[in-house]
């Protein structure tokens, strides 16, 4: 059925009325109708279900009051909208004027024919103002003027009363109101105009306001208001308003009901009193406005037209006696957006989980920063034009009640800078793991915006010269970061303090310049993921979930698979070798350590254990938080992961020939859906090598990553001992509640203080002493301490649980809830991880896991690379799943799905 008539959506004719009404496309000229009636025309014009209307023209307002100019603009004149009392008598004096202004007769006789023809001479109309601006003045209803409630409108309005009716709407442009709300946003009290639209009344029985984002915060959930009767009880809160939120990460709705004893209805015999509130018949009191069908259809037309416009939309409508959906206004949400913060640690906790300290947070700043900068850079945005922004570069992430947090606004702010973002923004809000709920509602402008394809063009080309010169550029990269990076460690060793600060601000300034790499990297790996995601949704879409994970499979091993292999080969030595693993269940692991460090096991092994430690010593638990030792500095640290492998059966030829079963079933299965097809097949597997090399430098270049803040741990660890010493701090590890500069200026001579003693106290006090966790995600309005959310923790302990399926696979097994790795004990053999997240120093326990379930994470985090790597079944972004998963249960997890079924008892 043709989805106009379904809906009974009236349509335009395509002719034009010459004259004072303005009829047809010629309705969508905004600079005659205003915002407002343009909107109305567009989307009618668009298939919405607009109620049949037309406009007299901003044209008409002025030709009418011509003759009267003079005197309207004497009475504007010396206005002072600060005393109430002069300002009303002027307004009464201009409403007076343009009442009694002359209405030629072929200005009426065209209002009545266009009436007529319309609707027909018995029906009734609303009449509606809306203000057109001039010059720099916007009209209403404008992305920049809401203008709600200013101008006059009439309901129930008859064809006698029709004139008479839009003289007021004009004279509202000088009511009281209008004139204060022009004084208050700056603008001139002269050449504005005033049209006026007539539409068909439609008697509403239900009544909507839909907000497209959150009104108050800009968050992209929508926010649905309604009521009973027409949508003037629900616009002006004359009535009782049931409040539906729904969710745009999976469209579930919250709703808060109100008791709703009355309502807004017309008088059915004196339409001409206008609308009335009357009590509501008892069984509606307290039942929903609206069914689940009529929110669903609202929210889905809503979508619908903030796509139209572009942004977000404020959109009125009412559903009729026969269930009939009408659109009444649309106009866009007003947002102050430069107060507005984005903020999501889905990708970021895996790297700085928990609480953390001042020390770490003002590290990561300013990697960010360093980091970033040149990435942009390499880009090709001017470095004036960073310069601009450096307080958006110190600002990339923040620290929210003691946890990291990605400030969305400004990476959104920052990417835009270079004219390549619309090719990739999709693949980074997937990367970023930002919630549909939580996105920027400001559009990036297309590539083919004409006003800036020269500036396309150029920084569309440099990132093809990046893509061609990338591998070279990695390995350039790799090889300067060993030279400074062994530079830096052997002038560290014999460095005073002084020297130290030193060598630490030299090592920023080399990052600063060349560590934009790793992130063009990260850029070409998300165009090469979604790349090769489309051609297997287009090509092969019945293949289940996990073709796509077991097609990365194999390759070369990259230096995260090297380290792994390395503390399997460790825990095939240990195997080997006689009394470790009895020395272990009687011992301390540091006493152990140092039996093998004084060769009591023999050589072998603690050669190869002092090897692993140099080439890889700063992979470990929480690598990049500095107040967590690594295996480096706590050597028994890889005793205690080497022996939990050792006490298996795992091998590194075990782990090789897993991952080479799961590539070649994977590549059986691709040959079997692309069979006759040999040229897709090529280029999707060109896609999934490319994908696969850039994994891999990915993973090469992160472990850069980890020497940097292993260098910075060691560097603070010496001079927070430094400082104790001097009895600047009560102990050495206070340290790490300062700051970078607080710590480099105490040495430098630019430090703002000299009791880090004192200031120390108070972090460690506030560190220890932190709110609960913040939802993973969610948007302030405001300064920011201000408007955080309250905590929002679900306990419940049963039913079906929903993450984000990121490596496919359907076991059960036995839950254990991981907070710290260190305290788990033995794992069993069934066990399923519960986690809030993972980093690369976890890989030893999600290796003896069944399954992987964390709260926190993306489709690109490590936990789902390594689950996918590995074959385990993985969800992410499970929300709260430590504590809605009970440790000890029996659960059946569905890595592709996504979700976790807690069994009953007697299947335990």
């Amino acid at each position: 059925m043709n989805a106009r008539r379904a809906l009974r959506i009236p349509t335009f004719s395509s002719h034009r009325r010459k004259g004072p009404v303005m009829r047809g496309r010629a309705l969508l000229n905004e600079a005659e109708v205003g915002p407002k009636f343009s909107r109305q025309a567009r989307m009618a014009t668009e298939g919405f279900p607009v109620p049949r209307f037309f406009c007299v023209s901003a044209a008409t307002f002025t030709e009418v009051l011509r003759p009267v100019r003079a005197e309207l603009d004497a009475l504007l004149t010396g206005l002072d909208t600060a005393d109430a009392e002069t300002l009303e008598k002027r307004a009464s004096a201009l409403r007076e004027t343009v009442l009694a202004a002359s209405v030629p007769a072929a200005v009426a006789r065209q209002l009545y024919d266009a009436f007529d023809e319309v609707f027909g001479p018995d029906a009734v109309v609303s009449v509606r103002s809306s203000v057109v601006g001039t010059g720099a003045d916007v009209g209403e209803d404008s992305a920049h003027d809401a203008f709600a409630g200013i101008s006059d409108s009439f309901l129930y309005v008859t064809r006698e009363e029709l004139l008479d009716r839009v003289r007021q709407c004009w004279a509202s442009g000088f009511g009281t109101q209008a004139l204060l709300y022009r004084a208050a946003r700056g603008g001139t009290q002269h050449g504005f105009a005033v049209a006026v639209g007539v539409q068909r009344m439609e008697f509403g029985r239900r009544s909507f306001v839909l907000f497209t984002c959150d009104p108050l915060t800009g968050a992209r959930d929508r926010v649905l208001a309604a009521g009973l009767g027409i949508g003037e009880g629900v616009v002006q809160e004359k009535v009782p308003v049931d409040h539906y939120f729904v969710s745009r990460r999976d469209n579930a709705v919250r709703s808060v009901l109100a008791h709703k004893t009355q309502l807004m209805e017309e008088n059915p015999g004196r339409l001409a009193d206008g609308p009335r509130t009357v009590p509501a018949p008892e069984e509606l009191w307290d039942a929903p406005a609206l069914t689940d069908e009529q929110i669903q259809q609202v929210v889905m037309v809503g979508d619908r037209i903030e796509k139209l416009f572009g942004c977000p939309q404020d959109i009125e409508g009412t559903f009729t006696a026969d269930g009939r959906l009408n659109i009444l206004q649309a106009r866009p949400v007003v947002l102050e957006l430069d107060r507005q913060r984005l903020w999501s640690n889905a990708n970021i906790t895996e790297s700085y989980p928990d609480v953390t300290t001042a020390l770490t947070y003002s590290f990561a700043q300013r990697f960010y920063r360093a980091d970033f900068h040149d990435f942009y850079r390499l880009l090709g945005v001017p470095r004036k034009v960073l310069d601009r922004h450096e307080g958006e570069l110190h600002g990339m992430i923040g620290l929210l009640r003691g946890r990291v947090y990605y400030s969305l606004s400004v990476w959104y702010t920052l990417h835009g800078l270079s004219r390549t973002f619309p090719l990739w923004r999709r693949s980074f809000e997937r990367m970023m793991g930002m919630s549909p709920s939580v996105t920027h509602v400001r559009p990036t402008p297309p590539l083919t915006d004409p006003a800036l394809l020269p500036a396309t063009a150029a920084a569309t080309a440099r990132l093809a010269w990046r893509l061609v010169t990338h591998g070279a550029a990695v390995k350039d990269f790799e090889t300067w970061w060993e030279r400074i990076l062994t530079a830096h460690r052997e002038a560290a060793k014999t460095a005073d303090p002084l020297q130290l600060a030193q060598l630490m601000r030299s090592l920023w300034t080399e990052v600063g310049d060349r560590w934009g790499i790793t992130l063009v990297n990260d850029l070409l790996l998300q165009l090469h993921e979604t790349l090769a995601m489309k051609m297997l949704g287009r090509w092969v879409p019945q293949a289940d979930a996990g073709l796509h994970s077991d097609l990365l499979c194999g390759g070369e091993e990259n230096r995260s698979v090297v380290i792994l292999m390395s503390i399997v080969e460790i825990a095939e030595r240990i195997r080997a070798t006689p009394g470790v693993l009895d020395a272990l269940a009687v011992k301390p692991a540091e006493e152990v350590w140092d039996e093998i460090d004084r060769d009591a096991y023999g050589s072998d092994l603690a050669d190869r254990m002092r090897t692993h430690n140099h080439l890889h010593g700063d992979r470990g638990l929480q690598e990049l938080k500095l107040e967590v030792p690594v295996p480096r500095d706590q050597p028994a640290q890889l005793l205690r992961i080497a022996a939990e492998y050792a006490r298996g059966d795992l091998t590194r030829a075990l782990l090789r020939e897993r991952e080479a079963q799961a590539r070649r079933a994977g590549e059986r299965r691709l040959a079997e859906l692309l069979a006759g097809r040999p040229l897709a097949g090529g280029a999707l597997r060109a896609a999934l090598a490319g994908q696969r090399r850039y994994i891999n430098m990915r993973e090469n270049t992160r472990y850069g990553r980890s020497e940097l803040f292993g260098f910075g741990r060691q560097v603070y660890r010496r001079l927070g001992a430094d400082l104790a010493a001097r009895g600047l701090l009560e102990k050495a590890e206070d340290v790490m509640h300062l700051t970078e500069e607080e710590i480099l200026g105490t040495y430098d001579g630019t430090a703002v203080t000299d009791d880090l003693r004192g200031l120390a106290a108070v972090r460690r006090a506030e560190f220890h002493a932190r709110g609960a966790e913040l939802p993973m995600d969610f948007v302030t309005m405001g300064p920011v301490r201000d408007a955080l959310p309250d905590p929002n923790r679900d306990t419940a302990a049963s039913g079906t649980l929903r993450g984000l399926g990121s490596s496919g696979g359907i076991v059960r097994g036995t839950a254990r809830v991981v907070i710290d790795p260190h305290d788990l004990g033995d794992p069993s053999e069934d066990m399923i991880l519960i986690a809030r997240e993972t980093d690369p120093g976890w890989l030893f326990l999600m290796l003896s896991s069944r399954g992987i379930v964390v709260e926190r994470g993306t489709l690109l985090s490590h936990t789902a690379i390594s689950g996918r790597k590995f074959g385990i079944p993985t969800i992410v972004a499970l929300p709260h799943a430590t504590t809605r998963i009970p440790d000890g249960a029996r659960v059946e997890m569905d890595g592709a799905a996504g979700t976790v079924k807690i069994l009953e008892e007697d299947e335990a």
